[in-house]
């Protein structure tokens, strides 16, 4: 479904939202064009046919400030060379301070950037126009929450842009929710892959509970506190798996939480870093390792 509003019916629209909501959105928009001229400047000079002095002065030169919208069938603001404008692209020189005003005919010819330039430059203030009416159109007629019950369900932490969202009670964007989604099935299939360790491990023979010969010296970016932990559970089970210690740790609170797409827990490197140590120091042994996890016991 596309979603589009004129300048006027946008405006009334941002009028009915809380003061929080409409800043939020504006300064959004504003920081979003902002953050999307400066990049499409800097990745043009993959493609720029002038020198790469000449493209860059042109980059350090100009700084976005704003774009206004007339609204249709009206032509308000001017060009610089006086035409008469419904859409104005306000940018400023950075080197003299000077503000140009202009329409998307004239960019080029007011700032050199090139027209190749220009061109996606505007196609993406476009879209993020059409981000903002997304939204708007769904203050005005609700939208599905039931992706937020299945992030919860399954406790994942959201993500930043996203819970800025929920605490300002707005909608996401479609593609946020896909995102969302895509989060949850990897969440889901790695609690899956978990399910089905312990088949795996039925064809371990496991040693039985043994204390560590001597106190070991590990270190990672887990933290004493996991540290202490990694080695109470080798010793209290005797033989434990890289899977099955990053399954216990989540207990405790880390910034390795979590999967990557290959369903492998964040955690499990740095896991498998201590026990490795723990094999270094003499007090335990690698037993078995494959692709997905790797056994260790105590000595």
């Amino acid at each position: 479904m596309d979603f589009y509003f004129e300048a006027e019916e946008r405006s009334e629209i941002l009028e009915d939202l809380t003061v929080d909501q409409r800043s939020y959105l504006l300064e959004r928009l504003k920081r979003g064009k902002r953050t999307l001229f400066s990049n499409e400047l800097a990745r043009s000079k993959g493609t720029y046919s002038g020198s790469d002095q000449e493209l860059d002065r042109e980059i350090n030169d100009w700084e976005f400030i704003e774009l206004l919208d007339g609204g249709l069938g009206n032509r308000p603001f001017r060009c610089e060379c006086g035409m008469p404008l419904r859409y104005q692209y306000i940018v400023k020189n950075t080197e003299t301070g000077e503000i140009k005003k202009f329409g998307k005919d004239h960019f080029e010819f007011h700032t050199g950037i090139p027209a190749s330039v220009v061109k996606d430059i505007i196609k993406g203030f476009t879209q993020i126009d059409f981000e903002l009416d997304e939204m708007l159109y769904k203050v005005m007629n609700g939208w599905d929450r039931k992706v937020l019950t299945e992030a919860k369900a399954v406790n994942i932490e959201l993500p930043e842009e996203i819970q800025e969202l929920i605490k300002l009670d707005l909608p996401l964007l479609n593609r946020q929710i896909n995102r969302l989604y895509r989060m949850v099935q990897k969440e889901k299939g790695a609690r899956r892959k978990a399910l089905r360790q312990p088949e795996a491990a039925k064809a371990i023979t496991r040693a039985a509970p043994k204390k560590l010969n001597v106190i070991p010296k590990v270190s990672s970016p887990l933290g004493v506190e996991i540290h202490q932990a990694i080695i109470r559970l080798i010793e209290n089970t005797g033989t434990t798996s890289v899977l099955e210690v990053c399954s216990e740790i989540n207990q405790f609170n880390h910034p390795f939480k979590g999967f990557y797409d290959s369903g492998k827990p964040k955690s499990f490197v740095y896991v498998a870093m201590v026990l490795d140590q723990l094999v270094d120091q003499g007090v335990c042994q690698l037993d078995s390792k494959t692709f997905d996890d790797r056994w260790y016991s105590v000595k």
